[in-house]
């Protein structure tokens, strides 16, 4: 996603959609893809039977709030970048100064992508539990 992005940085006002967005776009939709059905794995692993549901409801809250938060974080630095953009140089046509908040909030999503990475990689705990790991244990007779 974080590469997908980076290469989405990269629009122009004059450029083309082959040009500019479609690779872009090929690198960072099986990005999204790959990243939500490798978080639903890893959120429900290890997880009994009997809390499956309830995991699996808590993981799809997860993925809905954080995907609102970061339309919302990467919107307002869109059109925070744009307003400055165009209010430093009245003169220049509204299209360059879109592409330039898109630039910017597509920058924002490396550094969203960046953290992310950085956050799996500290909170992973090595390996996984099985299931028999997770039973409690035995009273002892």
């Amino acid at each position: 996603m974080g590469a997908g992005s980076l290469i989405l940085t990269q629009a122009s006002p004059d450029g083309t959609y082959f040009g500019d967005i479609f690779f872009g776009l090929l690198v960072f939709g099986p990005g999204v893809g790959l990243t939500f059905v490798t978080a639903s794995i890893a959120a429900l692993a290890g997880i009994p039977e009997h809390e499956s549901g309830l995991a699996s409801g808590l993981s799809n809250t997860s993925f809905q709030i954080g995907a609102a938060l970061g339309v919302a974080i990467v919107s307002t630095i869109a059109v925070s970048r744009t307003q400055d953009y165009v209010t430093a140089n009245p003169h220049t046509s509204r299209l360059v100064g879109l592409t330039e908040g898109f630039q910017s909030a597509f920058g924002g999503c490396v550094v969203l992508a960046a953290v992310g990475v950085v956050l799996s990689l500290t909170l992973l705990t090595g390996r996984g539990r099985t299931h028999e790991e997770l039973q409690p244990a035995a009273a002892p007779d």
